[in-house]
């Protein structure tokens, strides 16, 4: 028993919408002979006005959502360099012990353990941040007591490549915003989409409403209504009084 396959995601409603606009419209936007023999004005109206509406926000959805996805691929290259310029210098400070040109007890300036050698963990992104600043801030105390700077690589080094994470970290966080925004813009029309789909569809099924079934479902199929046939159907659908909507 086939039913009326209604869309249930942005994508579907748009692809609709902008198919029996197509249907229903010239290209000039004038009401086709045979649309307005089908369709209330009012419906038709109402879609000559809302399908640009919808059609511009799913576009600027899919926009900052392509922004957001590239934000996040051109954040990790900052973010990787940075993790690695820490790791470095952690492991770097600790072959400089090793030959005694640092300290252990230098160690304590980067909040690190005096007990051990070992050196963080940078997995999570705070992880990151924590542990930059303090290389930041505490080669920058050690020198000013008299140490031997760092190099290969060097604090500034470090700072150079988290303050460029930062700012990779603040653009991906911006285009997430954007994004946000764009998804409630089109969450707020969804409940209209669906209501204009449905009266579109109900006044086609209205006017072929006195053919027989299997004829009924191409004419209303030519008119943008989408039929499905449920599972296990054997296509044999000629003597079925009405399609019913999928629950």
């Amino acid at each position: 028993m086939p039913y009326i396959l209604r869309p249930n995601n942005d994508t579907d409603r748009n692809n609709v919408i902008n198919h029996m606009s197509e249907l229903i419209f010239t290209p000039q936007g004038e009401l086709r002979e045979d649309a307005a023999k089908i369709f209330l004005n009012e419906t038709a109206e109402h879609l000559k006005t809302f399908m640009p509406v919808y059609s511009t926000a799913y576009k600027n959805r899919d926009l900052a959502f392509s922004d957001r996805s590239s934000a996040t691929k051109q954040k990790n290259i900052p973010k990787d360099f940075a993790k690695k310029n820490i790791s470095h210098f952690f492991h770097t400070f600790n072959n400089g012990i090793e030959r005694g040109t640092f300290t252990i007890s230098e160690r304590r300036l980067y909040g690190l353990s005096i007990e051990s050698m070992d050196i963080p963990s940078l997995i999570t992104e705070s992880d990151i941040l924590e542990w930059g600043d303090k290389i930041v801030s505490g080669e920058a105390i050690r020198i000013a007591q008299g140490g031997k700077p760092m190099s290969m690589p060097s604090a500034e080094e470090v700072r150079v490549a988290l303050e460029n994470y930062k700012i990779a970290q603040k653009q991906k966080s911006d285009k997430q915003i954007d994004l946000t925004k764009e998804q409630e813009g089109i969450q707020e029309l969804r409940d209209e989409a669906d209501d204009l789909i449905k009266d579109l569809w109900d006044e086609v099924e209205f006017y072929f409403r006195k053919s027989e079934p299997a004829a009924r479902r191409v004419q209303c199929s030519q008119w943008g209504v989408i039929y499905k046939n449920r599972y296990g159907d054997n296509g044999d659908n000629t003597t079925e009084a009405n399609p019913t909507v999928a629950p």
